[in-house]
């Protein structure tokens, strides 16, 4: 049991700011058990707008238990901010990675472990009625043990109404800060027609992020929100990047409306050429191109269910003995680092306030 004290933890370093500025991600040290967690903490004050969005997100994760599923561990208010403890995936988010050492996209065995894994979150989700609406790299989170763990559930929704199972839901996610989420969802989520969406819209999401993984690139980024919208719902979709993918190779203007590298590398002519002639070189599996093509069919029937998916043979070639984490080596832990001042500073401060309870924050 982790106790919602701040005095039970000694923070370490700052690992990340994210939700548009209105939390920073720190690791942290639980005294207690000598554990190594991350702390989300909220700045109240910037985050009012979206406080029933991370009610949300913890009373969610409260709820749902799996191990593909990142845990809740417990929270706190203390002062004036709000404090979320959960376990520290020391690999970071497969955005990060991509970003950081994998460019070009991660080894095929790795797409699959991760991807197969993600399945498992969603095939859990689903059978508990709950669609996720937020499935990306960004909230796809790694460790050194080999763990692949789903969060962003703040986005999540849930198919039962006042006891009652809905078939189709109509309602668009809560907006990101930056609406950086449309970029994954599902024609049908994005048209908010009659015909409304369920849980297959998450499988679209999950082929936006199988191509993610398999070409390290963000798809749609470089495209105009209204255009991105329209070429959706016409059918036009991502795709894994490869020799079979264009024989004759794309010029820049063709590989920046199609995907974007946030890293710094497409930014120049001489990184897209690289990535160009990377993606060229290489020949994915027929089954890798048929799971994409499978996961992003404009119409959700045809889709399979997460069910139905892990049972594609893109997973067979995933042996017993396949450690993730082996697979992207050059891929460094974030190490806490017990010199940053930044973390040292905060603690001080923690340690000389008394904590003062809101009834904003009530869980």
């Amino acid at each position: 049991m982790f106790h919602p004290n701040i005095n039970e933890y000694q923070l370490t370093s700052i690992i990340a700011e994210c939700c548009g500025g209105v939390a920073v991600v720190y690791s942290a040290v639980c005294k207690s058990y000598n554990e190594n967690v991350a702390i989300k903490r909220y700045f109240v004050d910037k985050s009012k707008e979206k406080a029933n969005l991370i009610q949300q997100d913890i009373l969610t994760r409260k709820e749902l238990q799996h191990p593909n599923i990142l845990p809740y561990l417990t929270s706190f208010v203390h002062g004036r901010e709000l404090y979320v403890v959960s376990p520290l995936m020391n690999l970071g988010s497969c955005r990060d990675i991509l970003d950081r050492y994998f460019q070009e996209g991660l080894p095929e065995l790795a797409c699959a472990i991760i991807l197969r894994d993600v399945l498992l979150a969603l095939q859990y989700l689903h059978k508990q009625f709950y669609i996720h609406r937020s499935v990306r790299a960004s909230h796809v989170l790694l460790d050194s043990n080999g763990n692949v763990r789903v969060s962003g559930l703040r986005s999540a929704a849930s198919m039962m109404v006042r006891g009652r199972r809905q078939k189709q839901l109509h309602s668009l996610p809560p907006p990101d800060h930056d609406n950086a989420n449309l970029m994954w969802l599902s024609p049908e989520l994005l048209e908010q027609n009659l015909k409304g969406y369920n849980e297959q819209s998450d499988i679209y999401s999950l082929g936006v992020l199988c191509c993610e993984l398999g070409n390290g690139a963000v798809p749609f980024a470089e495209v105009p929100t209204t255009l991105m919208f329209t070429e959706k719902v016409r059918g036009s979709r991502p795709q894994l990047l490869d020799c079979s993918s264009f024989p004759e190779p794309l010029d820049d203007g063709e590989m920046k409306s199609m995907y974007n590298t946030d890293s710094g590398v497409g930014d120049s002519a001489e990184g897209m050429s690289r990535l160009r002639a990377a993606y060229a070189a290489r020949k994915l599996s027929d089954n890798f191109h048929h799971l994409s093509d499978q996961l992003l069919q404009r119409d959700p029937e045809l889709r399979p269910s997460a069910t139905q998916l892990l049972n594609h043979p893109f997973f067979k070639q995933i042996r017993k003995t396949d450690f993730l984490p082996s697979l992207i080596g050059r891929v460094k832990p974030i190490k806490p680092d017990p010199d940053d001042i930044s973390a040292l500073i905060l603690q001080e401060k923690l340690s000389e306030m008394e904590i003062e309870k809101t009834t904003e924050w009530d869980f």
